[in-house]
Formats: C-alpha cells, sequence, structure tokens
C-alpha cells in the first residue's frame, strides 16, 4: 500500500504558505532515484558536514522493552528520541526532498522541518498514518517516507516524542546544486560551443 499526503500550514502573520509533501512505501524499501542514503546512523559520530544535537535521544540495535523498538525488519543501529526528548539534524547543504525510514509511529511523535527563508512545517504521527499506534510490525506504522518541499530547502530535521519513543533509520537525501555548481555547468556547456563553432570557421587548405 502506497500512503500519499499533502500538508500545508499557514506561518506567521505576512508569510507565504509553506507546503511539504509526501508519500510513503511500506517498510524499508530503497531511497528515491537520486537519493543516497547519508545518515545510516551506526555511528554516533554523524558524517562530515552533518551534526544532530538536543537531547534525550540515543542509538541502539534491536529492542530495548519499554525504551525503543527496532522499526521493523531492522536489524541494524538505529536513531531513536525518548519521551521529552528531540533530535535536530542540521544539514551540510540546504536541500529541496529526502526520505527517510521511520518505525513504529506513534501518534505523540512529531518532526519538524526547517529551512531558507523562516521556513517551517511539522508533521505528528497521525499526519503520516491513519493508525500512529505504535505497532512494531505493521506495514501502516513502519514505513519509508519521502518528503517534497517544493519551491523551498530545508536545512535542518527535528524530531520529537512527548513519549518513548521515535524511531528512525536510513536518511537519504538527494543534493541541490549550488548556484556556483550551476555556474560552472553553465560556463562549461558555454566554452564547448564556442570551441564547436570556432572549429566550423576555419578552413583548410591542403597544399
Amino acid at each position: 500500500m502506497k500512503f500519499v499526503a499533502a500538508v500545508a500550514a499557514l506561518l506567521a502573520a505576512g508569510s507565504a504558505q509553506a507546503v511539504v509533501s509526501f508519500t510513503s512505501i511500506a517498510f524499508d524499501v530503497a531511497p528515491g532515484a537520486g537519493e543516497t542514503v547519508v545518515l545510516d546512523f551506526e555511528s554516533a559520530t554523524p558524517p562530515a558536514g552533518y551534526t544532530i544535537t538536543g537531547a534525550n535521544f540515543g542509538y541502539y540495535t534491536g529492542t530495548t522493552g519499554g525504551i525503543a523498538a527496532a522499526p521493523a525488519q531492522d536489524d541494524t543501529q538505529y536513531l531513536a528520541v525518548l519521551g521529552g526528548g528531540s533530535a535536530t539534524i542540521t544539514l551540510p547543504t540546504a536541500i529541496k526532498s529526502f526520505s527517510l525510514y521511520i518505525g513504529s509511529i506513534d501518534a505523540y511523535n512529531s518532526i519538524t522541518f526547517n529551512g531558507t527563508g523562516g521556513y517551517t512545517q511539522t508533521l505528528t504521527g497521525a499526519d503520516l498514518t491513519a493508525t500512529p499506534n505504535g505497532d512494531q510490525g505493521a506495514a501502516a506504522t513502519n514505513r519509508r517516507y519521502f518528503f517534497d518541499f517544493g519551491g523551498d530547502r530545508v536545512t535542518s530535521i527535528t524530531l520529537s516524542s512527548e513519549a518513548n519513543s521515535f524511531e528512525v533509520d536510513n536518511l537519504a537525501t538527494a543534493v541541490v546544486p549550488e548556484p556556483a555548481t550551476w555556474a560552472m555547468f553553465i560556463l562549461g556547456f558555454g566554452l564547448v560551443g564556442s570551441a564547436v563553432r570556432r572549429r566550423r570557421g576555419i578552413n583548410t587548405v591542403a597544399a
């Protein structure tokens, strides 16, 4: 089953309407086209350029009764935010989309996206699935979510939970080229075009 939803919220007075759309697929399927897993939470030290800060969160493997439950079919280390805690993942570059495997979704779990130009949007477990009951094995509560921010760009993601726990794994992104990178592409294409035109303008005379 594929679950599709779109959520929109009007932010502070005078601000533009922020929209986040998402789809989801049961269990930890492969990331989307063009995406690469950038955070697998196998180490408490994230890759260069990423930071994870907050309080009352940790890294677990398997299920620890009453504390954290491994996302369904996930036997690797994952991130769990415990009751009253939060974990903010700061990204090295602004992104327009990403995907994340979320396990045993509860109504009291929430994910907040923060981005450029004051963009912010929060989704709760009840926004993510129609049955946010924390089931540790059901397809409805253990899913890879594919988030898209349209014309907005996100620079950090905050995971919060009012009670134990909010478990996630294998965050994947597709990097948005920086403006300077696009400029280099355009310049490169221009130089190639100029070279082709020059070659066409050269007349070769045989002796």
